[in-house]
């Protein structure tokens, strides 16, 4: 069995658990940084009117998973059983994330040091994570979207599916004259065999003043449908947690003429987990489309 089938057969094991079983690892208690551990259905708000969430995600830390640091990584026995298709998995997608890297560094001539994979060492502790997710079937044809629309908390996004339903919102969508309309404007992403979808992600956004765009999206039914159940997993690639998310120095990158206080990437992991959670309304727009500004 290949590494990914590996990991998939373990995302079903774990979300079989007893409500019970998969309670004592509730990433809200566990993990102060939300990199490891359970959350249930309906812990998200999904629209600016509260509706919850359709989907259980069960995250674990690339540190753990490679023993980097020393934070403690409370997991099932299942899960240690299964590290080595979990490292090689996550080898492979931050191999392919490094040439990514370097690719972009090199044609925004960013400068040694700067370069993104700079700040994305391996061999050091960073807040990455796995995420596997468990979207629940809805019978109703045209139901309620089960994900909040959002951009991704990190660099990059590596989506592993073979099910439908990934839709992202194309970048000129950004007015309040479009909102009305919305709904056409979603466009699907079919899933392939043997590939995965990268989405490039807030830090990336924050780190060029937006020359690079992280994708606004959102999981749903196909039109005409209703939702069906859904298995996914997410390697999100994040900088080391100290990093100040500012834009870089380059030719290509322009500088903004009023500067804002710029945070660091675990802050800006913390402030949008609490507009996730439905618990900070301030600038909640701006966190959770990655600086867009856009209800949906």
């Amino acid at each position: 069995m290949e590494p990914c089938d590996e990991v998939f057969s373990l995302s079903e094991t774990l979300f079989a658990y007893d409500d019970s079983v998969k309670n004592a690892f509730d990433i809200d208690e566990i993990s102060k940084g939300k990199v490891n551990g359970y959350k249930p259905k309906g812990r998200n708000i999904v629209d600016k009117i509260g509706t919850r969430d359709g989907f259980e995600s069960w995250v674990l830390p690339g540190n753990g998973i490679f023993q980097l640091g020393d934070n403690l990584f409370p997991h099932p026995p299942v899960v240690a059983a299964n590290l080595g298709a979990l490292r090689t998995l996550i080898g492979d997608l931050r191999s392919a994330a490094d040439s990514i890297f370097k690719s972009l560094s090199t044609s925004l001539e960013l400068k040694p040091g700067q370069r993104f994979e700079d700040f994305h060492n391996s061999k050091r502790p960073t807040p990455d994570i796995l995420r596997l997710l468990k979207y629940h079937a809805d019978r109703r044809v045209g139901g309620t979207i089960p994900q909040t629309p959002h951009t991704d908390l990190g660099s990059l996004t590596f989506v592993l599916t073979s099910t439908p339903g990934l839709q992202v919102l194309p970048a000129n969508t950004r007015s309040e004259t479009d909102i009305p309309h919305s709904e056409l404007c979603w466009q699907f992403v079919a899933p392939r065999e043997g590939c995965a979808v990268v989405n490039l992600g807030d830090c990336m956004t924050k780190m060029t003043n937006g020359l690079l765009k992280s994708a606004l999206h959102r999981v749903g039914p196909l039109p005409g449908s209703s939702m069906p159940e859904r298995y996914s997993l997410a390697y999100l690639m994040r900088p080391e947690g100290t990093t100040l998310l500012r834009p870089l120095d380059s030719p290509l990158i322009h500088r903004p003429e009023t500067e804002e206080t710029p945070v660091t990437s675990s802050e800006w992991i913390q402030n949008k987990f609490q507009v996730l959670r439905g618990t900070r309304p301030v600038q909640a727009d701006h966190l959770l489309t990655g600086g867009r500004s856009i209800m949906v």
